[in-house]
């Protein structure tokens, strides 16, 4: 499971060094984790840049319907005054509003490229920042023993007698499932005749499945008994 993107977000009231913490135990990249937070802060910077553009193209939107409301002049050109800049800091209401229809035309479809630039950028950073989260583990319980092969387990819990390391033959593990019926199977072919039953049955078929699997995924053509017609 991918971890919560708010979780590396220090302003949402979360601890990013939990997640490096974390990191560190698993003998993982801590580093990653600032690189998902860079790539997320650019990606809200990003984000906002797009909702401003798309409220600059509304508002160039309602400002043209306010002109034609009034029935004011569209303009004999579309080209925007020398000095006119197509950016966030400097487009606004007022500026807007001293343009003709023709240059606000022109001037939203300057923002939709914008728009599109944008949403390119935004797309990037997101795939970039997934790509990251993607390689980060979930957050490692304090209870869990710290290294990097498996000879610091420690032994949870045990059930039952532990020390005990009886072995089982085949006729006493099939009696302790109730998976075989000897008598029926003595009758139909003799005193060592059994028919396996219940959870044998399952036990036999799974394995059966195993083998057809791992032999199929090592490009053996599977073939079955022959059949008459």
């Amino acid at each position: 499971m991918v971890l919560d993107i708010d979780l590396f977000r220090s302003e949402k009231g979360h601890d990013p060094q939990i997640i490096r913490d974390s990191q560190k135990k698993r003998y993982k990249r801590v580093e990653l984790v600032d690189d998902i937070i860079q790539y997320d802060t650019q990606w809200r910077t990003v984000r906002f840049q797009a909702d401003q553009w798309n409220k600059m193209k509304n508002l160039c939107g309602r400002t043209v319907g306010n002109k034609k409301k009034a029935k004011e002049n569209e303009g004999d050109t579309e080209q925007l005054p020398k000095d006119f800049q197509i950016n966030l800091e400097t487009l606004n209401a007022d500026l807007l509003s001293k343009l003709t229809v023709k240059q606000l035309i022109h001037i939203s479809s300057l923002i939709d490229t914008e728009i599109e630039i944008t949403k390119e950028k935004l797309i990037k950073i997101e795939n970039d920042r997934n790509s990251a989260l993607y390689e980060i583990g979930n957050i490692v319980h304090h209870s869990v023993p710290v290294s990097n092969n498996e000879d610091d387990n420690i032994t949870e819990r045990t059930f039952g007698d532990v020390e005990t390391r009886k072995k089982y033959s085949h006729f006493d593990l099939m009696y302790m499932i109730d998976g075989y019926d000897g008598d029926r199977g003595a009758l139909v072919a003799g005193s060592r005749g059994y028919f396996m039953k219940g959870p044998a049955v399952f036990l036999e078929q799974a394995i059966i499945q195993l083998a057809l699997h791992i032999l199929s995924e090592k490009n053996f053509e599977i073939f079955y008994i022959i059949f008459f017609m």
